[in-house]
């Protein structure tokens, strides 16, 4: 693969207009930056390793061969996160497993970033206050706030990847946010939650 050239692209929109005007050197980097966006989502959803690359994997061969799936440049992340959600119903499914969009059991998969807090037990108090946290908040709503605050969705947005409407999306945030303001107390909770976790 080339190296990047000087007009360095840093979107999945601009990599994917690429290839589809005929650059195929830059699904290459379509498929880099998305892949760990993906593989984080999945892996919180519940599936194994290789079960989320079984699908990364499908979903970037599809898209490679029919380029048609995708329409709208600005909706490419939520339409491969909804991707990964609705591969992961379906093999619930195939499992005879009675499984719907309420039952996912989302798991923010993290680690604390504290380097620059050198007080021990400082240290220790942030990662009890951000595990208390997230203890309280429902697999949804740990979704949600993963959806709009690490990845920095829109309502619409997040509506497409969680099959709601933007009035349920926006209700369902505000409960999150409510519920882990009663449990921890502080208004800048989810800055700190965002400031130092580490998704992976």
């Amino acid at each position: 693969m080339s190296p990047p050239s000087v007009n360095k692209k840093d979107t999945l929109s601009d990599y994917w207009l690429s290839f589809v005007n005929g650059d195929k050197e830059a699904f290459a980097d379509f498929y880099n930056q998305g892949y760990n966006i993906l593989y984080s989502y999945g892996m919180g959803l519940g599936m194994d390793s290789q079960q989320v690359r079984d699908i990364i994997q499908d979903i970037f061969i599809r898209l490679y061969t029919n380029s048609d799936l995708i329409n709208d440049l600005y909706t490419i992340k939520p339409f491969l996160l909804r991707s990964v959600r609705n591969a992961f119903l379906n093999i619930k499914k195939t499992e005879n497993r009675h499984t719907d969009f309420e039952q996912i059991n989302f798991e923010l998969r993290y680690s604390i970033i504290t380097d620059d807090i050198e007080d021990t037990e400082k240290q220790e108090h942030l990662k009890l206050r951000i595990k208390n946290i997230l203890s309280v908040l429902t697999p949804r709503q740990k979704e949600i706030i993963y959806l709009r605050f690490i990845h920095q969705m829109d309502y619409e947005e997040i509506s497409q990847i969680m099959s709601l409407s933007g009035q349920a999306a926006r209700n369902l945030l505000h409960r999150a946010i409510t519920k882990a303001r009663e449990n921890d107390n502080n208004k800048d909770l989810l800055i700190l939650i965002i400031l130092f976790i580490h998704i992976h």
